[in-house]
């Protein structure tokens, strides 16, 4: 495929020599091939994204909305022209099935054209009477802005987080994962397309070192992360000294709430096609089924037979279902998990194993465990991979009091043929998304997490004020 400016890194709005002459192999989880050699960025890199970002706020925070809604709409219509690049590079360098690329894809799409057709309505200052007079109340953006981004959804994150912040007038450092180093460059070629001022964007796939650095810039105002609780957790302390704004979307654990009254017919399917999504390796993925006794041996019957029909193989083939893993270590963690499970007294239903039929690449069958109780490692931790457990229940309200049982609260599901059950359900799981008979949240709707899942909120209006400071002007 052809990479564009492949020898450069996207800095500051331009296409920049990097500092260092380093280089890295990006490698297929598939096979284990090199698919391209890219610049390694340095943490000088980093320094003229952060400094070009500081330099160019002021302006750009100074533009009226609408001039920079016509540069981020630019951006946003060059994205979509690349869906065909950023779909294959995704394939490559991460394994992500075809077929799941373009969904995603295709739904990053969907999300950033609703944020463009709300930011055309949203007021960033409106006049407002008190009781001590009348105020301009004004929402500003923050400043130069790390939005770190996972390996499963760059693009869907950018949708969410960063059209959003371009628009209320912060400028972004996009830091991508080592993981999506191909990736970035269709990113960067559709930023270089909208003519974002100089300064405003950057793009940096960089290693832990660097994200670190960005972490840690003091002229770094505000840190959007996405990714898991410890890392999030290590972000907060770091930027505390100096009170950067944070907003987090962490780990999952997230359960679906299977009721005795529930359609397996329609369920099952619906729900092993949720796990296949990415092979497990998705934050909102419903790890934890938490279904009625009564139908507890048929739902798990059905689940292996639904398994059985996933299309295991080749990511780059339009048939293919279930795809690699990222890496050698998520195949290690896979096997731990479900080694501690079973000596914990688990059984295994389906999988557990690597698929050993794949001489090269990080292969892992999807992992069906029962009896289970919801204190095992196994049902507390993100595993963030093709590992899923069923837990029985005997009452819906102890089903819930199971989903609560987390310290995390992302996302979540209720089946149930039931519309007032399952609304009370939904209200009652302490989560920030759930859905009723259905597997995927409405990321638009806005989306983020509780507890340890996170704070702040993606996606729809919300997403707007996030990332700005609200200032009051007595009149």
């Amino acid at each position: 495929m052809q990479i564009p400016h492949s020898t450069e890194l996207f800095l500051g709005s331009r296409w920049t020599v990097p500092a260092s002459d380093d280089v890295t192999d990006v490698v297929s989880p598939t096979d284990g091939s090199v698919v391209a050699r890219l610049p390694r960025p340095s943490i000088a890199d980093a320094d003229v994204a952060v400094e070009s970002a500081r330099e160019a706020f002021p302006s750009w925070s100074g533009l009226a909305k609408d001039e920079r809604l016509d540069i981020v709409r630019r951006f946003c219509n060059a994205l979509k022209d690349r869906h065909d690049g950023i779909n294959t590079a995704w394939v490559l360098e991460c394994g992500m099935t075809v077929q799941d690329a373009k969904d995603l894809t295709d739904g990053a799409t969907e999300v950033w054209e609703l944020a463009l057709e709300t930011a055309a309505s949203i007021e960033f200052s409106e006049l407002r009477s008190t009781s001590m007079g009348e105020v301009e109340i004004r929402h500003e953006g923050i400043g130069p802005t790390v939005v770190s981004v996972a390996f499963n959804g760059p693009h869907m994150q950018l949708a969410l987080a960063i059209v959003p912040a371009l628009i209320a007038g912060n400028t972004i450092i996009h830091k991508l994962p080592p993981e999506n180093r191909l990736l970035g460059y269709f990113i960067s070629e559709a930023a270089d397309v909208a003519g974002f001022p100089v300064g405003v964007y950057s793009v940096i796939a960089g290693d832990a070192e660097v994200s670190a650095h960005l972490v840690e810039h003091p002229d770094v105002q505000a840190v959007h992360f996405t990714g898991g609780n410890t890392v999030g957790a290590s972000i907060m302390r770091t930027v505390a000294d100096r009170t950067a704004r944070v907003v987090l979307e962490l780990g999952g654990k997230s359960a679906a709430i299977i009721a005795a009254d529930a359609d397996l017919d329609q369920v099952v399917p619906e729900l092993v096609k949720s796990w296949a999504l990415y092979s497990g390796q998705i934050c909102v993925a419903l790890t934890r089924v938490i279904v009625a006794r009564s139908i507890h041996d048929a739902f798990v019957d059905r689940a292996r037979t639904e398994l059985a029909k996933l299309r295991i193989g080749d990511p780059s083939d339009p048939t293919t279902e279930w795809g690699p893993l990222i890496n050698a270590r998520a195949v290690e963690r896979a096997e731990r998990y479900v080694s501690g499970a079973l000596a914990a007294g688990a059984t295994l239903a389906y999988g557990g194993a690597r698929l050993d039929e794949f001489s090269e690449g990080h292969w892992f069958a999807p992992t069906v465990l029962t009896d289970v109780t919801n204190d095992m490692d196994v049902a507390q931790d993100d595993i963030f991979g093709p590992v899923f457990v069923v837990i029985p229940f005997d009452t819906i309200d102890e089903a819930i009091d199971l989903a609560n049982d987390s310290k995390y609260g992302l996302a979540g599901a209720v089946f149930t043929s039931d519309p007032a059950l399952g609304r009370d359900v939904a209200r009652r799981v302490q989560t920030g998304s759930i859905a009723i008979n259905g597997t995927f949240p409405r990321l638009s709707g806005p989306f983020g997490g509780m507890k340890q899942s996170g704070f702040g909120r993606e996606g729809g209006p919300e997403a707007f004020f996030q990332l700005t400071n609200t200032k009051t002007i007595a009149v």
